[in-house]
């Protein structure tokens, strides 16, 4: 006779045996739960950040101009010149009333540190206003392009963009102006903007650093008015200008300034932005300087000035304005001074590749 089944009781934690697909807490189930949690919350505190920095980032996609979200109407010059430059708005830590060294302290500065800080072959931006005169040095410009700074009593905009090789002084009309870097650029040359007073984000005037004036956007407002400046060596500089000051790096950026040394960029034909190649007159890394007087305007190849300089020095004339150029060599520099006054002249340097796309054609005004 079949023995009787006895039906199933009710499941109970004793009658569960562990097995391949679960586990009891009781067992140790809950550490692999804890670790999983502790695991989710270390990434998200890793990725967070990165997140943030997404959502939070300024406009701008690397790739189209419209989506750095600025006023791109009324533009004052062909928009087909204008690229992005840079993965989004805001990438270049503009410098805002810089600490100031004088001459003394620059001395006490090198006499306490290994590297020295303005050696006499540094290349400097030199301004002179309303009676001083400072030094803007290149390593420092190399990384922040844009210094807000006061000399002689009014607020000035020193700023200096490397891949089209120009730097420009200028007067800015009110203290508050505070101006950023866009992102993008026109002829090569890098485009500034002003941030709005309020949000939302978007909508600004773009300005050329090159012209010196807005190119897109609310383009009545007032050009800047620019204030001569020389592309000096610190030894030249310092002689002309001995109580001269200077500006002083960002301490907390030293590792920056020490990667951002662009000449290296000069020494070859390669174009950052390969569309504004050259064809005829000189080679579209060729750096020029132009003068304009009187609304005549002319322009000089470096390598034609210092194969024909004499003593270092060339004697060009532009209507009734005689020019005297002041070439030095290694590194090279050229300074502009009206031969009869002796006084600095408001000249442009630049890359010849974006002084032809933003002057318009130059073939004439082109002297040597």
């Amino acid at each position: 006779m079949p023995s009787r089944r006895r039906p199933p009781g009710p499941m109970t934690s004793e009658s569960v045996q562990p097995n391949g697909t679960g586990f009891r807490f009781s067992e140790g189930g809950w550490v692999l739960v804890v670790a999983f949690l502790f695991a989710l919350a270390i990434a998200a505190w890793a990725l967070a950040p990165a997140v943030f920095r997404m959502v939070q980032r300024p406009p701008g996609d690397g790739t189209t101009i419209e989506s750095y979200l600025f006023d791109t109407s009324n533009p004052t010059i062909d928009l087909d010149l204008v690229e992005p430059a840079m993965l989004h708005r805001d990438m270049v830590p503009v410098m805002t009333d810089p600490v100031i060294l004088t001459m003394d302290e620059i001395v006490e500065r090198n006499s306490e540190r290994k590297t020295r800080y303005l050696v006499p072959s540094d290349l400097v931006i030199g301004v002179e206003h309303n009676g001083e005169s400072r030094a803007y040095p290149l390593s420092v410009l190399n990384v922040h392009e844009v210094v807000h700074d006061v000399l002689g009593g009014d607020p000035i905009l020193v700023s200096w963009h490397w891949p089209s090789a120009s730097a420009r002084a200028m007067v800015r009309h009110d203290p508050g102006q505070q101006f950023r870097v866009s992102g993008l650029v026109a002829g090569g040359n890098g485009l500034l903007y002003i941030p709005n007073d309020q949000p939302p984000v978007g909508g600004e005037t773009l300005y050329s650093q090159m012209l010196a004036a807005p190119v897109a956007g609310d383009t009545s407002r007032p050009t800047f008015v620019t204030i001569p400046h020389q592309f000096s060596r610190w030894d030249d500089w310092s002689k002309r200008n001995p109580r001269s000051t200077a500006i002083a790096p960002d301490p907390g950026l030293k590792k920056r300034y020490k990667k951002s040394s662009p000449f290296t960029y000069y020494e070859h034909e390669q174009l950052m932005f390969p569309r504004l190649a050259t064809t005829g007159g000189p080679s579209a890394k060729t750096w020029i300087t132009l003068v304009q007087h009187n609304g005549q305007r002319a322009a000089w190849a470096w390598p034609w000035l210092q194969a024909n300089a004499e003593g270092g020095t060339v004697l060009q004339s532009l209507g009734d304005l005689q020019i005297r150029f002041e070439v030095s060599r290694n590194p090279d520099t050229v300074r502009v001074f009206d031969n009869e006054s002796n006084a600095p002249l408001d000249a442009v340097h630049g890359l010849w590749y974006s002084l032809r796309s933003l002057y318009g054609p130059l073939g004439d005004a082109l002297s040597h």
